[in-house]
């Protein structure tokens, strides 16, 4: 089973880039699972990375299903 709620870290290295260029580059905020201002409690969710690279590469869930229509 596939984890939901990355640590930084992890969210970095799912999305194949450093902790710096990940935190320059995500606009994903984190789920805070505590005290905001403790770092070590904030996840990010996968599917918020997934819709955020999706956008990035200029896929939406509109033309991925006309993609998929149009194959047909």
């Amino acid at each position: 089973m596939s984890r939901r709620l990355l640590t930084l870290t992890e969210a970095a290295d799912y999305c194949r880039c450093t902790i710096p260029v990940f935190e320059r580059a995500c606009p994903v905020t984190p789920i805070a699972l505590g005290d905001r201002m403790d770092r070590r409690l904030l996840r990010y969710d996968v599917l918020a990375l997934d819709e955020w690279i999706d956008m990035a590469g200029g896929r939406t869930a509109t033309a991925d299903t006309q993609d998929w229509l149009a194959k047909l």
